[in-house]
């Protein structure tokens, strides 16, 4: 787990793709772009499927992780699970990244930012190709073929569900919301236009590596295609076309479901002897057939790039290709000839090359000439640059949606507890003596944390009150984290962003006796999955962690190195509830923490000296590696009733509210700090067990809720 970055030169780069294990255009196009920017940032790449080998051969090193995303489905509806499901579970599995690239449909619907898609073309099937899949093998049996790329096969549905897969995928098609899409011709951009609503201004056309090829002048009459075997790549245009060339060859090279049906047609046409297909060649292999060939062929539907055209050029052979798709882009009539898709058109201009080799030679070196501006470095730089810009325009535009800390007003937070369940002697409603026993109810009744309605409410209650963020607690013991806990958190998070709450969250860690492995597990997670979200607080683009701090770790370096190890990336705060100092610190935590805060300030002492305590803790404070300074408030303390005999020795276990007395005193203490805090922090908004809440309550009704609405406002207008 690596900190985020805000400097382009070196940004952690998330790279995303449904497959990786083959050399096709699309991963041709990023496994040259990642080749070029693995020594300029830190690259993830992410992918169901991915083969390394294939990434060394073309010089991506080891410096650049891997990581394995979970796999397609298989089986009855798995056409609809991979097109809706499967984005959302790839979503959880993606780290946190400064920005994320991703490649092919339908990983825009993957909901991380910043992203950049680069979509090569948008899921035909659902538009130009709807009503283009073969259908002699399947219509008898009320069946229909259906293929998503990077499926080498056809996934065969029934004609009663064809249309509802279609029209669900497509709803979902349009619920994806990338930062920024770049198409891979002018033609694709203006398709995406169509289909998507939006507008796409970014153009990077693939390259080709020219000295890959080796050049050699027209002798034999050989025309090649190369290309995948589907119904829309129109290969069968192509051999009715040789059919017409007398005393010419024709190699395809290619593999899919059609190459049976293209075999069938070859032979009944006869032309077994001048038609070859195939596949599995090596790299050498297909550019010793490219020097070889007379001319490249073709004749794909409304291809949206094809660098098929490119590597022609490359090779120094000349295009006959239809009129249509991207690739027309990158020709001109002096290296290519465009004609209508159709076999007669497609041998007049063979024969004429055929009968002609002095002209074929000239169009080969006019397109040798012509490709040099298509480079994989040029295309690398381009596509870089748009990420690098896209990132840092959408870190300026989070940055003024969130308060930095420092040159702010201080920001205002409260300690909310995500671990209710629903009625008395359910979770943490006197459930257990020793530790769940409470004495009050809130005025939502005794509530689950879970429930979406309470959520709502407590959100609704902290915005009118003007706090900034909520400190979420999840506990991590002998078990693991808390999964009821982490439903909870995940639910606030749903709710937040549905109901569009200004409220910003940060996780508060609380570990109790728990293994290392499962500490780590849990930050992993607490990264990977919250993180990501726009509503997770930051302090100068860091995400915020509060760890609770009893001190029981004190002096441990193994586990304090540990910690420091997993939670990289992080601000990292403490909670305490020891007292700390600037001098002690750096031998007691190992300078751990970016900053330090009491977790239950009325615990320290007797009344009379609070605020000699308050002001010490305060100053001290800035023990962190950041120098927060951060104060807390509360508004009185009382665990008496708990049957706990660890909180016996306390001498402080009740601490009077003096009906608002108390806590008036700490926000009055604060108000009066001569150096403005960072953060101003509440213990707590929903703590029940001891009796810290301000959540209105039958016993104190909104007080407290009222006074922190004073609060709040007292703090920015006093240090606006």
């Amino acid at each position: 787990m690596s900190a985020p970055s805000t400097d382009t030169s070196g940004l952690d780069l998330a790279v995303i793709i449904p497959e990786l294990a083959k050399y096709g255009g699309a991963e041709r196009l990023l496994i040259e772009c990642v080749a070029r920017w693995q020594h300029r940032h830190r690259i993830t790449i992410y992918s169901s499927k991915t083969n390394r080998q294939l990434l060394s051969e073309h010089g991506v090193g080891r410096e650049v992780e891997v990581k394995t995303l979970s796999p397609y489905y298989e089986g009855q509806h798995s056409i609809l699970l991979n097109a809706v499901l499967l984005p959302k579970i790839w979503e959880r599995e993606v780290g946190t990244h400064d920005v994320y690239h991703t490649h092919l449909w339908p990983t825009h619907l993957i909901d991380r930012h910043p992203m950049v898609w680069y979509p090569h073309e948008p899921l035909r099937i659902l538009h130009d190709l709807r009503y283009e899949q073969a259908l002699d093998d399947v219509a008898d049996q009320f069946q229909r073929n259906l293929h998503i790329y990077p499926k080498y096969n056809y996934d065969r549905v029934s004609d009663m569900t064809y249309e509802a897969y279609l029209a669900s995928i497509d709803m979902f098609d349009k619920l994806g919301a990338p930062d920024r899409i770049v198409a891979n011709s002018k033609y694709t951009a203006g398709y995406l236009e169509r289909v998507y609503g939006v507008g796409v201004t970014d153009v990077v056309y693939p390259g080709v590596n020219d000295q890959d090829f080796i050049y050699q002048p027209p002798d034999e009459n050989i025309f090649l295609t190369v290309g995948q075997l589907w119904p829309h790549k129109r290969m069968k245009l192509i051999i009715e076309a040789i059919r017409h060339v007398e005393g010419a060859q024709l190699y395809i090279v290619g593999n899919g479901p059609e190459k049976q049906r293209l075999q069938r047609m070859t032979q009944g046409l006869g032309l077994s002897d001048r038609v070859f297909f195939l596949h599995g060649l090596t790299n050498l292999e297909v550019q010793i057939l490219f020097s070889r060939a007379l001319a490249v062929v073709f004749t794909p539907m409304k291809e949206p790039f094809g660098i098929v055209a490119l590597e022609a050029m490359a090779a120094g052979k000349p295009l006959i290709a239809v009129e249509e798709g991207g690739f027309t882009e990158a020709v001109d009539e002096s290296c290519a000839m465009l004609v209508p898709a159709e076999p007669e058109r497609i041998a007049d201009a063979m024969r004429q090359l055929r009968d002609d080799k002095e002209r074929a030679r000239r169009m080969g070196l006019s397109g040798r000439q012509r490709v040099k501006q298509f480079t994989w470095d040029r295309a690398a730089e381009e596509l870089g640059t748009i990420i690098e810009d896209t990132h840092e325009q959408w870190t300026e535009q989070h940055r003024r949606a969130e308060p930095s800390g420092a040159s702010d007003r201080p920001l205002v937070g409260v300690h909310y507890y995500c671990w209710f369940g629903s009625g008395i002697g359910s979770r943490h409603w006197n459930d257990t003596a020793q530790s769940g026993a409470v004495t009050d109810m809130p005025t939502l009744g005794f509530y689950p944390s879970s429930s979406g309605t309470t959520i709502e409410a407590h959100l609704r209650s902290l915005e009118e009150a003007g706090v900034d963020f909520a400190m979420l607690n999840l506990h991590v013991d002998a078990r693991g984290a808390d999964a009821y806990e982490v439903a909870s958190i995940e639910n606030v998070f749903s709710i937040a962003r549905q109901i569009d709450s200004p409220i910003r969250f940060a996780i508060h860690l609380c570990p109790y006796d728990c293994k290392a492995k499962d500490l780590q597990t849990t930050i992993e997670m607490i990264y990977r999955m919250f993180t990501p979200r726009s509503s997770y607080l930051r302090l100068d683009g860091d995400p915020v962690l509060f760890v609770f701090w009893t001190g029981v770790y004190d002096g441990d370096r193994r586990w304090l190195n540990q910690l420091d190890e997993w939670t990289a990336g992080f601000v990292r705060i403490a909670c305490s509830l020891r007292m700390y100092s600037a001098q002690d610190e750096q031998r007691k935590t190992l300078g751990v923490f970016d900053g330090w805060s009491l977790y239950s300030p009325l615990e320290l002492s007797a009344p009379a000296r609070w605020e000699e305590l308050w002001q010490q803790a305060y100053t001290d404070s800035t023990a962190g590696a950041r120098g927060l300074r951060i104060a807390t408030v509360s508004p009185g303390y009382d665990d008496s009733h708990l049957k706990d005999p660890n909180r016996e020795n306390n001498p402080y276990r009740t601490v009077c509210r003096e009906k608002g007395a108390t806590y008036q005193r700490m926000i009055d203490f604060t108000l009066s700090l001569a150096q403005q805090p960072n953060l101003v922090l509440v213990t707590s908004y929903n703590e029940y067990h001891e009796n810290t809440h301000i959540e209105p309550s039958k016993t104190h009704g909104t007080r407290y809720m009222d006074m922190t609405r004073e609060l709040t406002s007292k703090v920015a207008t006093q240090w606006n």
